[in-house]
């Protein structure tokens, strides 16, 4: 299967989309994608560095010109409100809409129960359901005043079926899915549309963290993850549903 964004047809171009988490793995491919679509991005996470590397690898690659006019990149916290807000508020004031929203900041840690610190599993479900939520709720009042709108969570296969070692990210991911199925049945006939994306395993630094033993040749790319993403962001799909990746 070729699983190249770069060959992807142009669909909705002009939009703007915010994606947190995405200075690398997922988030960064996802970035890519939308850019090379003619879209406007802004990246987030919460290490100005990163941001910074980042951005100046978007732009390299797409040319100079979109590091003003196409990227934006801000620094923050998923897990703060008032973070949130300041991040939603700047990227309305720079690009005037928000059209497509994705949550994929998350975290994981594999123990077993027994011996997942309370601040660990804390930290978790703070980032990857919280995150997601505080999100959800700064950005669908702008899409209800828009009339259109696209939110993508970044769930997993674990948010499905659940695994030994994973309390915390699997409850997380479980988590969102239902999130997901409320905020799609709040926004009914809105034009408003919300999805969960339910990758298996991918070569991030985040699994591969976890997972060192793994060989990333016989994963999924990020990639591959960002052009289903990019194919969801249509909106054409039933609102509240997962979609499955995998190889």
């Amino acid at each position: 299967m070729d699983t190249s964004t770069h060959d992807m047809r142009k669909l909705n171009s002009g939009r703007v989309v915010l994606i947190t988490g995405s200075t690398r793995g997922i988030g960064l491919a996802s970035a890519a994608a939308f850019l090379r679509n003619d879209d406007k991005v802004a990246i987030f996470c919460r290490h100005l560095n990163h941001v910074d590397e980042a951005v100046n690898k978007l732009a390299a690659d797409q040319g100079a010109d979109y590091l003003v006019e196409r990227i934006l990149g801000l620094v923050g916290d998923v897990r703060e409100p008032d973070s949130v807000e300041n991040i939603v508020a700047t990227v309305l004031e720079k690009f005037g809409s928000i059209d497509v929203m994705i949550n994929n900041a998350g975290i994981a840690a594999w123990k077993p129960i027994e011996e997942t610190k309370e601040e660990e599993w804390d930290e978790v479900i703070e980032t990857n359901l919280k995150g997601s939520f505080l999100f959800m709720r700064a950005v669908v009042p702008i899409m209800r005043r828009q009339g259109h709108g696209v939110i993508i969570n970044i769930s997993s296969g674990l948010g499905v079926q659940g695994q030994a070692n994973y309390s915390a990210y699997s409850a997380s991911k479980f988590g969102l899915v239902g999130l997901v199925q409320v905020v799609a049945d709040e926004t009914s006939g809105t034009g408003i549309k919300v999805y969960a994306i339910l990758p298996g395993g991918v070569s991030t630094k985040l699994h591969l963290d976890i997972h060192p033993w793994e060989d990333p040749s016989k994963m999924m790319t990020p990639e591959h993850v960002a052009k289903t993403i990019f194919e969801v962001a249509e909106g054409v799909g039933h609102s509240g549903s997962s979609v499955e990746v995998y190889f």
